[in-house]
């Protein structure tokens, strides 16, 4: 069999393609029970991983995260009962799907991010970042250069990456907190991230922007953010926090978050068996925020089924049934609705053998029914899951976390003043909130910028590395664990092929390592089907040319407008939002009209209902979708053959690497 030779560009679209659709597709799983029990180790540790159901997550598992400190001295318990048990039970619920309610929820808005996340960093350590010499090693960088920013930031990577730069920044910050006697590279790389932000450092920047601003269900979120702020007892944690004695400490947090009072802990200073039941101060916010959406979206259920206008409560009720059906059940029904372009009210009742003779302000209120019950079960059953399932899944997992990370807490107590932490952590997330308020009659000009946010990461920019600064000086053991934790991280992309040649990239970093798979997978189609797979690559590959071109515009914007002073992006850069834009775009949703077409994500209709709170108030999306800025006429081209194609022998080729 020969091999399909591909050029750089052409190799750097296929695998951005195979990358983007196997990372959702692995994420949209995980809502599944049957995903969880064949997901492979460490949740079934006796299952290979080349077995596995998610080959990617597993791949970036094995490279990340059960390696980082304190997480890999957990048992096996921890992962086998803990967090295999909690996930189950989120499966075993069936939160509500988009198509259903409507709009893009919660949790579509979350596992679309995880994935523009996985896609990204998967196809950094599959292929690894290309080594190149660097022009001039000693070259000073203006931070307030667009140019030399993102010149600084590619520097940066060879040098972490390749180059001695984790040291020589792990020796600086033990002896200086302040950014500006860092290296001018380093002080360059900072506006680039707090521009851009790069996912890994607490989503910076533009994503900041693009959550809680851009997205319809930002400030749908926002609310469950300020109350749980509010309800946080940051006083008593700040005293906890200061007892000397680090095992005093460490108790006393224990006994302020999780300790449960209720008669049973009372009764079992009498003797009387320990019991699970009841809820500690973590459990009691998570219970008390969901309980308050739960409160006002009973209030609007109560209010359609008033309304004279409504169906009847037969026809109510039945709606109400459905929400309560297993996944499978409730597949069928969207299945057929989806083919036959027909409202998922419609086949519901027609299916009950009710009428399904609703004017269109009767079906109109029942869709907003099916929503408001949908929206109300999913805040019950994660309240069941997280504060009252016997056993106490999320107690013992928080119990079992603190355990393993004991060691590292107690250095901490040692280096750093984590009360002034804390006090940090509480006046950012307060001005978090408080910048990312938008009124209900605020116009796009009165919106939150992206530079807001950016100079917002400035303005608290000192408190990490104050944190950072005391941990490297005082914490010798700490420092050691997280500087072999972090070269073992960077050393996940290196390439350890010799490079091609790249010139025919936008970013020069085509698939590297990963570039023989890919022509291999393509050297199997036959010759029709090769023909269509490499014209719909070259397609996706202009359209990458094109969308990494606005990407990096809208960069230099931002930075030429933070020297400045402007405050005028409503859309910040990157291409990985656009990414996250274009799933939820693709999202199917039940059509409006009794008989009419399937909406998606970006229907104008869909958008509405998103921004709709818990209480029946428009507050999301008054940005519109993230479309700005040299990204208005970009459209995706149609890729459909490749991922019939090769989406499954990706899958195989990940496995045979995860198995070796």
């Amino acid at each position: 069999m020969a091999i399909e030779q591909l050029s750089s560009s052409q190799a750097q679209a296929l695998f951005d393609i195979l990358t983007h659709h196997e990372a959702y597709a692995e994420i949209q799983a995980l809502k599944k029970p049957q995903a969880i029990a064949s997901f492979g180790a460490p949740l079934q540790p006796e299952r290979p991983s080349a077995s596995s159901s998610s080959p990617l997550i597993q791949t970036l598992l094995d490279k990340f995260i059960y390696n980082l400190p304190g997480i890999r001295d957990v048992s096996q318990d921890f992962w086998t009962r803990n967090i295999s048990g909690l996930v189950s039970a989120l499966a075993d619920a069936n939160l509500s799907e988009s198509y259903d309610k409507g709009s893009i929820g919660i949790r579509k808005t979350l596992s679309t991010a995880i994935a523009s996340v996985v896609e990204y960093v998967s196809r950094g350590t599959l292929g690894g970042f290309p080594k190149t010499p660097l022009q001039n090693a000693d070259r000073r960088y203006d931070a307030s250069n667009p140019d030399d920013v993102t010149t600084a930031w590619d520097d940066f990577l060879q040098q972490i990456i390749y180059g001695d730069m984790l040291d020589r920044m792990f020796a600086k910050a033990a002896q200086t907190d302040q950014l500006s006697d860092h290296e001018s590279i380093v002080q360059a790389v900072h506006e680039y991230v707090f521009v851009m932000s790069n996912l890994i450092a607490t989503r910076m920047g533009s994503f900041l922007h693009y959550i809680l601003i851009i997205s319809p269900r930002g400030q749908s979120m926002l609310p469950l953010l300020n109350r749980a702020n509010n309800m946080l007892p940051y006083f008593l944690i700040r005293q906890t926090l200061k007892v000397g004695n680090a095992a005093s400490m460490l108790s006393g947090m224990m006994k302020l978050i999780l300790a449960k009072m209720n008669l049973s802990t009372v009764t079992t200073w009498f003797g009387g068996a320990t019991s699970d039941s009841g809820m500690n101060l973590l459990q009691q916010i998570i219970s008390t925020v969901l309980g308050w959406d739960v409160s006002a979206l009973e209030k609007r259920a109560v209010a359609v089924e008033k309304d004279q206008a409504s169906p009847s409560k037969e026809l109510l009720e039945t709606l109400r049934t459905y929400c309560a059906r297993g996944l499978d059940e409730q597949q069928v029904y969207r299945t057929r609705s989806e083919a036959e372009s027909i409202s998922l009210v419609i086949i519901i009742l027609d299916d009950s053998s009710k009428s399904t003779d609703l004017s269109d302000e009767q079906h109109a209120l029942a869709l907003d029914y099916i929503a408001i019950r949908l929206a109300i079960r999913d805040r019950q059953e994660l309240i069941n899951i997280l504060c009252h399932h016997q056993p106490d899944l999320l107690t013992s997992s928080v119990r079992e976390a603190v355990s393993a990370y004991e060691p590292i807490i107690r250095a901490l107590h040692k280096a750093v003043d984590l009360s002034g932490g804390v006090s940090d952590l509480q006046a950012f997330l307060t001005d978090l909130i408080g910048i990312s308020k938008v009124d209900d009659n605020s116009k796009q000009s009165n919106l939150p910028t992206v530079e807001d946010y950016c100079r917002l990461l400035k303005k608290h920019q000192g408190s990490s590395h104050r944190f950072i600064h005391q941990v490297l000086k005082n914490g010798k053991n700490l420092t050691e664990w997280y500087h072999d934790y972090a070269f073992h991280a960077t050393a996940q992309y290196r390439q350890k092929l010799s490079p091609r040649d790249t010139s025919d990239t936008l970013s020069g970093t085509a698939a590297g390592d990963f570039t023989s798979h890919l022509e291999g997978l393509v050297a199997t189609l036959p010759a029709q089907e090769k023909s269509v797979v490499l014209d719909e690559i070259n397609k996706h590959a202009d359209f990458l040319s094109s969308l990494t071109l606005g990407s990096t515009t809208s960069m230099k914007t931002a930075i030429s407008n933070l020297s400045a002073g402007k405050s005028e992006m409503t859309h910040g850069p990157g291409i990985y939002l656009y990414k996250w834009q274009a799933l939820m775009d693709e999202t199917p949703i039940t059509p409006a009209t009794a008989h009419g077409p399937v909406r998606n994500g970006k229907s104008e209709s869909v958008r509405d209902a998103t921004g709709v709170d818990t209480d029946g108030v428009k507050k999301g999306g008054k940005a519109g979708p993230n479309r700005g800025t040299d990204q208005a006429v970009l459209t995706a081209p149609d890729v459909s053959h490749v991922v019939r194609l090769l989406v499954p022998m990706f899958r195989q080729v990940l496995a045979t690497i995860n198995d070796n």
